[in-house]
């Protein structure tokens, strides 16, 4: 019967060229590489390595069989580490809701360092406008929501302050507010604004509108799109509108009132008495210290 040993016998001789080499590796004499690497020619019925040279050579047949042998060794390891990964109690999976004006460059990394951490967790990320992330929790439907603070509460969630986003106002340069001096809010108000909300039909506490004139999105993304269309302006996250104002396919709209970027603050939400395991303890904390800078 095949061994996972004279698999790995078989790998390692070829990697490394010679039985005595393999030996080594293994912490065995050579003797006890060369009769697994017999035994496993007779299992198989093939011939796998080509001994009438100083050092063995595979087989065409044994270069065919090489591929799937490391792919068989390959999922032995990675079955090792996930039951290893369940001893230390780590989650199966996490559902992260985050609002898509929070998806920062540093949160993405974040992401990056959690999949090195936490290979054998599935991550379920959705990006749900702020106002309907707390429903998400007290459904059961999240286990985090990334959010824009609200002013108004669940009983059953809790939150947690970690920092802030800045925002600014654009447009496109050619839009009529390019050209304009922005000494209060009722200079914008004969002008269609582009704003975030939910499917609760709720913007924002921490977003309100300015304009009467209004036009609704689900997502950031979307309303930059048609600011660049010229159809409105918008308040945007500073780090989503970067790259476009260098480009000049936005413009930051001179508002007085507005004497530094309109920083807005951000919170964790989660279920309250909720129990979590290692990896979401571990994601939380690096949060915290994504949004604090």
């Amino acid at each position: 019967m095949l061994s996972l040993e004279q698999i790995r016998m078989l790998v390692l001789s070829a990697e490394l060229g010679s039985f005595s080499a393999c030996a080594r590796k293994m912490g065995k004499v050579q003797s006890a590489v060369s009769h697994g690497i017999n035994t496993l020619e007779i299992d198989l019925g093939v011939e796998l390595f080509d001994r009438s040279a100083r050092n063995p050579v595979l087989t065409p047949a044994g270069e065919r069989l090489m591929r799937s042998a490391k792919t068989l060794l390959a999922q032995s390891d990675d079955l090792e580490r996930m039951a290893e990964s369940i001893h230390h109690g780590e989650e199966s999976s996490l559902m992260v809701a985050y609002d898509d004006g929070l998806f920062t460059p540093e949160l993405a990394q974040l992401f990056n360092q959690f999949s090195a951490q936490f290979p054998y967790i599935q991550l379920d990320l959705r990006s749900i406008a702020s106002t309907d992330i707390s429903d998400e929790i007290v459904h059961g439907e999240t286990d985090l929501g990334i959010m824009f603070s609200e002013v108004e509460t669940i009983k059953q969630v809790d939150f947690c302050y970690v920092g802030s986003i800045d925002y600014i106002a654009v447009c496109h340069p050619d839009f009529p507010l390019a050209h304009l001096a922005v000494n209060s809010a009722s200079d914008l108000t004969p002008y269609r604004q582009i704003a975030v909300r939910g499917k609760k039909k709720q913007e924002s506490q921490s977003l309100i509108t300015l304009s009467p004139k209004v036009w609704w999105c689900s997502s950031y993304h979307a309303v930059m799109a048609l600011v660049k269309q010229q159809i409105g302006w918008a308040y945007l996250p500073a780090f989503m509108v970067k790259e476009a104002i260098e480009q000049q396919e936005l413009q930051n709209i001179q508002v007085a009132f507005d004497h530094k970027p309109w920083s807005v603050p951000v919170d964790l939400v989660f279920k309250k008495g909720a129990n979590y395991g290692p990896a979401y303890q571990w994601l939380f904390d690096a949060l915290k210290r994504t949004y604090a800078a």
